[in-house]
C-alpha cells in the first residue's frame, strides 16, 4: 500500500496543475502530467501514487559532488538542487512585488511571457551546472551550482550555489531573488519500493530559519545557510488537515501573488504530509547592466558541528570557483589521456571529460557506484568495465581501489550456497546473490588481467591477486555449471531477459576472464600444473558455449529462421527480440572475436547477429521493447564499438552521434504551444533513455516502462572506452602484438585538422602518444607517434575516406600497403600515408 504522504503528494500536485496554481513544478512533475498514464509497474510499486512519488518515469537529472565525498548532489532541470541524502530541494525565483508577479523558471516559455530557460556545464565540461532564467520582463538570474570541499584537502564538502541577478532596466526594492525549499526535487518525492529502496525518509516535516546564524534546520539536521541575511523569511506548514487543498491555499507563492509579502515565521511543522515549504528572499535594486549576488551553501557530507558551519563559510566563492577549475583539470588531466580533435568537434572531448569527472564523483572510498540514488551501492559487473575505463585514462588509483580492495570485499568464502552453487569462491554482494549475477567472477577475472595488463609487469598487481582470487574465481567457474557445462539460470543483467533461464551472456564473460586469467598465469609465472588447471577450464567452458550455439543455430535452421542470430541463451531457440543485444558481449568488452576463440563459424554466426539487430531493433538507438520499453544508451554504445571491432565504422558512428545527441544532451518541448524546449540532461545518461523523451512525446508506450538511475556509470565508461578505441586499439596482446591507429575517425572528424592523443594508457603496459594530420589537397595523411607503448608493437592504419592507399612510408622508408591498410612495423616514429578515393 502507498503510505499517506504519498497519497497526499499526489493529489497535491492534481490540484495545484489542475487549478493552473504558479507552483515550482519539478520537471518530471510536468512531463506525466504532460501525458498521463495510468500504467505502473505493479511488481515494483504497490500502487500509482507510490510510482508517482518515486517518479518512476521521468528520471533525468544533472550531477555534481568532488571525488572525495561519499555524497552527491543532484541539479534538476530549472536548477534544483536535491543534496542526497537529505530532504530538501532549494531553488531559485523572481518575485516583483510591483505586480505581484511570481516568476518560476519551472514556467520558463509556458508562463504568457517571452520568458527563457537554459542550461549548461561550466566550460562545457565541468561538473558545474549554470541555469540562466530570463523572466521576460528585463530580469535576468543566473545560478551557478557546484560541490566542493570546504578546504583544498578536506574530505568535508557542500554544495556552493552562486546567484547573481541583473537586469537591463532599473529596479527597486520591490523586486525580490528568492530561494525556496521544497520536499520534491529532480530525483521524486519519495522512493518507496518493494525492491527495498527506501533509501531515506524524504518528507519535510520542519523548517527553522535561525535568523542569528543565517542558516535553516531541515528536519533535524543542517539545511542551507547564507552568506548574506536574507531580509524577507516564511515558513509554511500544516498544522492537522488532512485536506488536500490546505497545501494548495497556503504556500509561499500564492501567498506573494496574494498578498505581496510572506508569512514571518521562522518555523513549520507539517507531520500529516511532510510537505513543509520555505521562502527567504532579499530586495534586489540594479541600474542597467548591474548585478548583485548572493551566494548559498548546502552542506552534504560530515558537517555537524558549529565550527564545521563556520570553515564551511570561510573560503570566498570566487577562490572556490577558481579551486573548481583548478582541482578538476589536475584530477583529470594531470597524468591522464588527453585528445584533440579538430575545430567542431569540441562535444565529443567535453562529453569525455565529463563522463570522466562523473565516474570521479560516483567513487565512494574507491567504490564506483552505478549510480546517485537507486544505484548507489557495488557491484561487480559494473565497476570491471568503469574500473578498466578509468585506468585506460590516466585513473589508476581509482582502478586500484576497484579490484584491489573492493573485488576481495566482495570474495566469498567458506561453506554455504547461492542457489544452485556454491559459495566459496564467488565474487558477489547482495546483489549478485539475490539475482544470481553469476557473470561476476568472469568479469572480475577479465577486469584483473586487464589491469594487469595495462600497468605492466613491474606493477605487479596480477601477482598479488593470483592466490586465492584469481585462481579460486576460475575453479569457481569450474564447479558451478549446468549438466551442459554452462553457468546456471539467473539475472545478471538485466537486459538480457528472463530470470528464470541461462544467458549466453554469462559464458561470454566467464571465457574472456578464463582466457585473462590463464594468460595472467604464464605472464607471472605460476607454477605449471596451475597454468595447465586454468586453460583447462578455459577450454571446457568455451567449448561447452560454443557446442551450445551451434546447437541453437542448428535447431533455428530446422525451424525454418532464414535470419542468423544467436538469441539471448539456449532456452530461447528462435526467440527473435531484443534480448538477443546480450551477445554484442562476444565483441565488445570480452574480445572473443580477436583470434575467433569460439570457432569462425561462431565468428561469423555472431557478426551476422550485429546484421540481425540492426535490422531488427535500431531506430537512431538500440530499442529494448522486449524489457524495458525504453532506448539503451548503453547498449547502443556497447553495439557501436561491435560495430568498430568489424570495421564497420559508418554504423557505429551513427550509435554515438544519436547517444550524445538523443540521450546524452536530451531535449524536449515544454508544451504543445511552445517552440522553447527544456534542456533535460547535460552530457549524462539514464541505464534507459525513454521514448517519450526520445520523441519529444510523439511515441508513447502502452503500457509501463522502466528508468534507472542516472548518471549511469557503466554508460559513462562506455562512451570513455568508445572514444579511446576510435582513437587507438589494441590487437592480438599475446600474439603479433599490434594497435589500430584512428580506426574508428569518420572523414567528416578528419578535415584538414589535427587529431592529437596524448598519455594514452595501453593494455601494453605502456602509454602511447599520438598525432595525426591531414591534406585534403594532396591526400595524404602524416602520422607522428611520440611514444611507444612497447618496443615490439606495430602499426595499423586504415584510410577513412574509401578508396585505397595508394603509398605509405614508415620513418622514410616505403611500405606496402593492402588496399584501404597499411601495417607500419614495430618502431615506427613517424609515417605518411597517401590515399586515393
Amino acid at each position: 500500500m502507498s503510505e499517506l504522504h504519498e497519497r497526499m503528494f499526489y493529489e497535491v500536485m492534481w490540484r495545484l496543475h489542475a487549478s493552473g496554481a504558479t507552483y515550482p513544478y519539478p520537471w518530471w512533475v510536468q512531463q506525466a502530467f504532460r501525458r498521463w498514464t495510468d500504467a505502473f509497474d505493479h511488481g515494483l510499486f504497490d500502487s500509482k501514487e507510490s510510482a508517482f512519488a518515486s517518479n518512476a518515469h521521468y528520471r533525468y537529472w544533472n550531477l555534481i559532488g568532488e571525488p572525495n565525498q561519499n555524497l552527491e548532489s543532484l541539479v534538476g532541470q530549472a536548477g534544483e538542487i536535491e543534496p542526497i541524502y537529505d530532504q530538501y530541494t532549494l531553488s531559485f525565483f523572481i518575485f516583483d512585488n510591483r505586480t505581484r508577479t511570481v516568476h518560476l523558471p519551472q514556467l520558463a516559455g509556458i508562463d504568457g511571457r517571452p520568458s527563457k530557460l537554459d542550461q549548461k556545464l561550466l566550460d562545457g565540461w565541468l561538473p558545474a551546472v549554470e541555469t540562466t532564467y530570463d523572466t521576460g520582463t528585463g530580469i535576468h538570474v543566473r545560478q551557478l551550482a557546484f560541490g566542493t570541499p570546504i578546504a583544498r584537502t578536506d574530505l568535508r564538502g557542500f554544495v556552493l550555489v552562486r546567484l547573481v541577478a541583473s537586469s537591463s532596466r532599473p529596479t527597486n526594492a520591490d523586486v525580490w531573488l528568492c530561494a525556496s525549499i521544497n520536499p520534491a526535487g529532480p530525483s521524486g518525492f519519495q522512493r518507496h519500493d518493494r525492491a527495498g529502496r527506501f533509501r531515506a525518509d524524504r518528507r519535510l516535516n520542519r523548517l527553522l530559519y535561525r535568523a542569528a546564524d543565517k542558516r535553516l534546520e531541515v528536519n533535524a539536521t543542517w539545511g542551507p545557510s547564507f552568506d548574506q541575511a536574507p531580509t524577507f523569511f516564511g515558513m509554511y506548514g500544516n498544522g492537522g488537515s488532512h485536506d488536500p487543498g490546505h497545501y494548495v491555499a497556503f504556500n509561499p507563492w500564492s501567498e506573494l501573488a496574494g498578498r505581496g509579502l510572506l508569512n514571518g515565521f521562522a518555523e513549520a511543522q507539517d507531520h500529516i504530509a511532510g510537505l513543509c515549504h520555505g521562502v527567504v528572499a532579499w530586495p534586489v535594486t540594479l541600474s542597467p547592466g548591474g548585478t548583485i549576488a548572493v551566494d548559498l551553501r548546502l552542506p552534504v557530507n560530515n558537517l555537524v558541528s558549529s565550527d564545521d558551519l563556520r570553515q564551511m563559510s570561510s573560503t570566498s566563492a570566487d577562490t572556490l570557483t577558481d579551486w573548481l577549475r583548478a582541482n578538476w583539470a589536475f584530477d583529470l588531466f594531470d597524468r591522464g589521456l588527453r585528445i584533440e580533435l579538430p575545430p567542431g568537434l569540441e562535444r565529443f572531448v567535453d562529453l569525455e571529460a565529463t563522463c570522466r569527472s562523473q565516474l570521479l564523483i560516483l567513487a565512494d572510498a574507491g567504490a564506483i557506484h552505478p549510480g546517485p540514488t537507486i544505484y548507489d551501492s557495488f557491484w561487480i559487473r559494473d565497476s570491471s568495465v568503469e574500473g578498466i575505463a578509468c585506468a585506460l585514462v590516466g585513473q589508476e588509483a581509482l582502478a586500484e581501489a576497484q579490484f584491489g580492495t573492493h573485488y576481495p570485499h566482495a570474495f566469498q568464502r567458506g561453506p554455504g550456497e547461492i542457489g544452485p552453487a556454491k559459495r566459496h569462491g564467488f565474487f558477489g554482494l547482495e546483489h549478485e546473490q539475490a539475482d544470481r549475477e553469476w557473470d561476476s567472477n568472469g568479469q572480475a577475472l577479465w577486469a584483473i588481467g586487464r589491469f594487469d595488463r595495462i600497468m605492466g609487469s613491474d606493477f605487479a598487481f596480477g601477482a598479488g591477486m593470483f592466490t586465492p582470487y584469481v585462481l579460486d574465481g576460475a575453479r569457481w567457474i569450474r564447479d558451478n555449471r549446468s549438466p551442459f557445462g554452462l553457468l546456471h539460470s539467473g539475472w545478471s543483467a538485466e537486459h538480457v531477459g528472463d530470470k528464470h533461464k541461462p544467458h549466453y551472456w554469462d559464458d561470454l564473460w566467464a571465457c574472456a576472464g578464463l582466457s585473462e586469467a590463464a594468460q595472467l598465469s604464464m605472464r607471472i609465472g605460476a607454477p605449471l600444473e596451475q597454468q595447465r588447471e586454468l586453460w583447462s577450464i578455459y577450454d571446457s567452458v568455451r567449448d561447452a558455449t560454443r557446442d551450445s550455439m551451434r546447437w541453437v543455430l542448428g535447431e533455428q535452421r530446422r525451424q525454418g529462421h532464414w535470419e542468423t542470430f544467436i538469441p539471448t541463451g539456449p532456452a530461447d531457440v528462435g526467440r527473435l527480440d531484443s534480448t538477443m543485444i546480450g551477445a554484442v558481449a562476444y565483441f565488445h568488452p570480452c574480445r572473443l572475436h580477436i583470434g575467433a576463440k569460439l570457432g569462425d563459424d561462431i565468428d561469423v554466426a555472431m557478426r551476422l547477429t550485429l546484421e540481425t539487430i540492426w535490422s531488427h531493433f535500431i531506430r537512431g538507438g538500440f530499442r529494448h521493447d522486449s524489457a524495458w520499453s525504453c532506448f539503451g544508451p548503453y547498449l547502443t554504445l556497447q553495439l557501436a564499438h561491435a560495430f568498430l571491432y568489424v570495421g564497420d565504422v559508418g554504423r557505429a558512428h551513427q550509435l554515438l552521434w544519436w547517444t550524445v545527441e538523443n540521450a546524452g544532451f536530451a531535449r524536449v518541448s515544454r508544451g504543445t504551444t511552445s517552440a522553447d524546449r527544456w534542456q533535460v540532461v547535460l552530457g549524462c545518461w539514464n541505464e534507459q533513455h525513454c521514448y517519450p523523451v526520445a520523441s519529444d512525446f510523439a511515441e508513447f508506450p502502452s503500457g509501463h516502462w522502466y528508468m534507472g538511475d542516472i548518471p549511469h556509470g557503466w554508460a559513462c565508461a562506455e562512451y570513455i572506452l568508445l572514444l579511446r578505441d576510435m582513437l587507438l586499439f589494441e590487437a592480438d596482446d599475446d600474439g603479433d602484438r599490434h594497435m589500430y591507429v584512428l580506426p574508428g575517425i569518420a572523414p567528416e572528424w578528419f578535415g584538414s585538422g589535427r587529431i592529437r592523443v596524448q598519455n594514452a594508457r595501453t593494455a601494453f603496459g605502456g602509454p602511447m602518444d599520438l598525432e595525426a594530420r591531414h591534406d585534403p589537397g594532396s591526400r595524404r595523411i602524416e602520422l607522428q607517434i611520440h611514444r611507444a607503448p612497447a618496443a615490439d608493437v606495430r602499426y595499423v592504419f586504415r584510410t577513412p575516406f574509401g578508396g585505397r592507399i595508394s603509398a605509405a612510408t614508415a620513418d622514410g622508408r616505403a611500405v606496402t600497403p593492402s588496399g584501404r591498410h597499411v601495417s607500419l612495423p614495430a618502431g615506427t616514429h613517424s609515417a605518411t600515408i597517401d590515399y586515393q578515393q
